[in-house]
């Protein structure tokens, strides 16, 4: 993912951002003072999926003071969105990378494309299909 961004909004995405590696086997603890070793008051936690042992970890952290948010579930769109902002205040930060992650999942089935919505739609008569 860090490669990815780095290519869309350049190198400097490596000197402002790092990955903590979740080890197959490691355990929580050694997870957690892994993490813990590279954060610091002004961090923002970006974590795969929320109950896992990296987001755990992170919110620890959180209730530590020992980092500033947390977001789980994270993808590209909310890194962009993170490192194109730019003087905002933390709450618009974190909301502003939770809308755009949010605005970037889209499902789509069939050679149609037709985009899945959780919507029901109605047919000409006015009735569901």
């Amino acid at each position: 993912m860090r490669e990815a961004v780095a290519m869309i909004l350049g190198v400097s995405v490596k000197e402002v951002t790092d990955c903590v590696e979740l080890l197959e086997g490691e355990s929580f603890e050694n997870y957690y003072e892994k993490l813990a070793s590279r954060v610091d008051g002004d961090t923002i936690v970006l974590a795969d999926l929320f109950g896992g042992t990296p987001s755990k970890a992170a919110l620890m952290l959180l209730q530590e003071s020992k980092v500033k948010a947390v977001i789980t579930g994270f993808n590209m769109a909310m890194v962009i969105q993170l490192l194109s902002s730019q003087d905002e205040d933390l709450e618009s930060l974190v909301l502003g990378a939770k809308s755009a992650g949010m605005e970037g999942v889209r499902a789509f089935v069939g050679p149609g494309l037709r985009e899945l919505t959780g919507k029901k739609e109605e047919g000409p008569s006015g009735k569901d299909f």
